[in-house]
């Protein structure tokens, strides 16, 4: 045996004649590689040792096994292509073996070379040509069977001719084999899918164009099944015809299935982001989110209300110019480094501030905004801001800072002016004694009546500011506007001058206010100065009186209750005033006239005084176009007017009557005995509380008349006197001061007519309070019965 010749197609040479062997070796051993046996067994058993042989060449007369016999008998243990090479004796045997499908071809003794070497080249082509169509089998195979997709053919009929085993499992087939011949509606049991499926398949062989992706719900018996993606093919002959078709399944559950979780996830954040968004556009506040370059993630229509406009650009630069951005201290326009949004995005926690926005689309507004940064799972994503409108919380602030300040100043007004009434109370009664014990000749009596005239005039200022602050003791009555007028309106005449012309209309049904009368006096009095001074030039000042009904709607507006009032309107035709000094008419100390022409307590003085009657003030005015104060008092019923007492017995004579006087303030207290002693009264005189209680234990049915302070720091006068009256069964009750707060206060009925002495005051109306008190007021225990 030859030595194998490598890279060249290998040939078995079978002959029992060696020189036959010889020969066909050396016509074929520059081609092919030459494998030789004497025998048909040493030749099936060198076949089955060397598989890779490409062509068994053999003689067809050989003996105990012939050619036909030997190539038949290799069968399929091997790929070779068989030659006979025979003798015409042995033709039948030949023709029956082509017949068999045994050989590929014979050749005759004695053989032509050239026709011989082509024979046997053929069939080495013919050996490859097997080798690569069994290579594609077996890759179509491994494919097919190793596929995880279910691969199957049909036919015209629509019957499997072939598929693998991953298309029967899902078909619930036994094997491969077990479907040839049957078709899909013979083998699930879901027969709206076998009819859907098939109805496409018998559409494809009509039309011919393939089916992509057609996705469906298989159910395989009692299993709840799969969804499968169908992709078919039709098969085409060589001539154009169809002869049958080629399928896919493929398993989509777990695609459907994500895809489902998916829809539902996104369905899920759609909701969510409509709640969200309700929530947002719900929500007093504006919400801007920026993501790291800036730009607007969520902008919502508060933010977008508030800031006056949609968002600019970029979010973190520009919001003066694109929203009229300043800062509400100086006004001065947003600068980018204090922008709070573009801050939180260089990681600053929390930046808190207020901006004003000042943009053309509406009123000026405070914005509140916090700004903080947003984070994600890879760091700083963006920033967020927060937008609230504080507005109208900074303007009830300033309004309550307003109030806190007149308060303020009104307690230091109140404090002051009831020192100083106690001070005015010491002078004005020396100075009254002194110029009672003066020669009318004496000729230092003008400069203490000059003093006089001071200390009074000093009073009068005290008394504004008492009025002002609301700290003076009023004695409400009923009483008529119209009554007040006219007994003022002489006055008035006076005060105004020639040039000025005064109107006056009184309703003639006008209703009973309850209020203190020298008030009504005084805002009267304080409002002509006002008109007059408006009107340089002469002009028209008009008072008017009415009645007038604010239905809830209109009181709530102007927060006082609904109900009847009565008007006191004063109007000028003067110079009018501006928005600004409108403003701030009621402030004490502010005035629009020259440096010592006004006080600046005039307007507060009105204010405080209609505040301390329940009223209010609606003011009217343009510049050039005077000015118009309305004033409206609650009404009151008629028959509550105030009447004198039916019950008023003939008090202790003045020679005879004890005084009891209880005055912390000891010069005070030391003019006052000193004068009522003078005036012929047994006075004991204290400035303790506890004094005035002992000694009423003690002489309480001697003491005819309580002369108390309101103001004492122990306790208040009138509780004092409440708890003296039980021990001064026959006194009478007279409470004096500059200050008290509001009204008296009326824990009992009788301190409703307990007497009053204003402070300052002077020897004359000491006197003659004490004289009116003793005589015509009812004593505690006879009111008691």
């Amino acid at each position: 045996m030859n030595a194998l010749s490598v890279g060249k197609d290998r040939v078995l040479l079978v002959d029992d004649e060696p020189q036959v062997l010889v020969a066909l070796e050396d016509l074929l051993s520059d081609e092919f590689t030459i494998l030789k046996s004497e025998s048909a067994a040493g030749a099936l058993a060198l076949v089955e040792k060397e598989p890779e042989i490409a062509v068994v060449i053999s003689d067809q007369r050989m003996p105990r096994m012939g050619g036909d016999e030997l190539l038949a008998r290799l069968g399929s243990s091997s790929d070779a292509v068989r030659i006979l090479i025979t003798g015409f004796a042995d033709l039948s045997a030949v023709v029956r073996a082509v017949n068999e499908g045994k050989i590929f071809a014979y050749v005759t003794k004695p053989w032509n070379a050239t026709d011989f070497r082509l024979t046997v080249g053929k069939a080495v082509q013919h050996f490859r040509l097997l080798r690569e169509l069994a290579d594609e089998r077996r890759l179509l195979r491994d494919l097919m069977d190793n596929i995880p997709d279910g691969i199957y053919f049909k036919d015209r009929e629509l019957c499997f001719r072939r598929a693998n085993r991953a298309f029967a499992a899902m078909v619930g087939a036994e094997s491969p084999d077990a479907l040839v011949g049957m078709s899909l509606s013979d083998l699930t049991s879901s027969p709206e899918f076998a009819r859907e499926s098939e109805a496409d398949e018998r559409r494809l062989l009509e039309h011919g164009s393939p089916l992509l992706d057609v996705v469906r719900r298989h159910r395989q018996g009692k299993k709840e099944g799969a969804w499968v993606s169908e992709t078919k093919a039709p098969i085409l002959s060589s001539l154009g015809g169809t002869l049958g078709i080629v399928g896919v399944w493929r398993d989509v559950t777990d695609r459907i299935e994500m895809s489902e979780a998916l829809r539902n996830s996104e369905e899920r954040l759609r909701e969510q982001t409509s709640v969200l968004n309700s929530i947002l556009d719900s929500m007093g506040d504006g919400v801007v989110v920026a993501d790291r370059e800036g730009q607007a993630l969520l902008f919502t229509e508060q933010a977008e209300r508030l800031l006056g406009g949609p968002p600019p650009e970029k979010l973190t630069a520009g919001w003066h110019e694109a929203f009229g951005i300043c800062l509400v201290e100086d006004k001065r326009p947003l600068a980018d480094a204090d922008n709070p949004l573009l801050r939180a995005m260089l990681e600053e926690r929390t930046v808190s501030l207020e901006l004003l926005a000042r943009d053309a689309h509406g009123p000026e507004r405070v914005l509140a905004v916090t700004a903080t940064p947003l984070r994600g799972k890879a760091g700083l994503a963006g920033g967020v801001a927060l937008l609230r409108d504080v507005t109208q919380e900074r303007a009830l602030e300033q309004q309550l800072f307003h109030s806190q300040k007149m308060d303020a100043i009104g307690r230091l007004a109140g404090g002051v002016a009831h020192d100083f009434n106690n001070l005015l109370s010491v002078i004005q009664s020396y100075a009254q004694l002194f110029l009672n014990g003066m020669r009318e000749d004496d000729p230092l009596r003008e400069d203490m009546g000059q003093v006089m005239a001071a200390s009074q005039l000093a009073a009068s200022l005290t008394r504004q500011l008492l009025a002002f602050c609301r700290r003076q003791v009023v004695q409400p009555k009923v009483l008529q506007v119209n009554a007040v007028v006219a007994d003022i309106e002489k006055m008035l005449r006076r005060i105004i001058g020639e040039d000025i012309a005064l109107v006056t209309s009184l309703s003639p049904g006008l209703g009973a206010v309850r209020a203190d009368p020298g008030h009504i006096e005084q805002i009267i009095v304080n409002l002509t100065v006002n008109a007059r001074d408006a009107m340089p030039d002469g002009g028209t000042l008009r008072i008017e009186t009415g009645n007038v009904r604010l239905a809830p709607e209109q009181a709530q507006a102007r927060a006082v209750q609904a109900g009847e009032y009565v008007v006191l309107r004063v109007s000028d035709t003067g110079i009018g005033m501006s928005p600004e000094t409108r403003e701030r008419i009621f402030e004490p100390f502010f005035t629009t006239k020259d440096v010592g022409k006004g006080t600046g307590l005039g307007l507060s003085t009105v204010y405080g005084i209609v505040q301390q009657a329940g009223g209010q003030i609606v003011v009217e005015s343009e510049l050039g176009h005077g000015t118009s104060l309305e004033i409206q008092f609650p009404r009151v019923d008629i028959a509550r007017a105030d009447g004198p007492d039916t019950q008023s017995i003939v008090a202790a004579s003045a020679k005879t009557a004890t005084i009891l006087l209880v005055e912390d303030n000891e010069a005070v207290r030391t003019v006052g005995a000193r004068i009522l002693r003078g005036s012929g009264y047994t006075v004991f005189d204290t400035g303790r509380a506890s004094e005035a209680r002992a000694l009423c234990r003690d002489r309480g049915a001697e003491v005819n008349l309580l002369l108390i302070d309101v103001v004492m720091p122990e306790i208040s006068g009138p509780k004092l006197a409440t708890e003296l009256v039980v021990l001064c069964p026959n006194a009478r009750v007279l409470f004096m001061s500059g200050y008290a707060g509001t009204t008296l206060p009326s824990e009992d009925s009788w301190h409703e007519r307990a007497g009053f002495l204003e402070k300052p005051f002077t020897p004359a109306s000491l006197v003659s309070r004490v004289r009116e008190v003793l005589e015509t007021a009812t004593s505690v225990g006879d009111r008691a019965s």
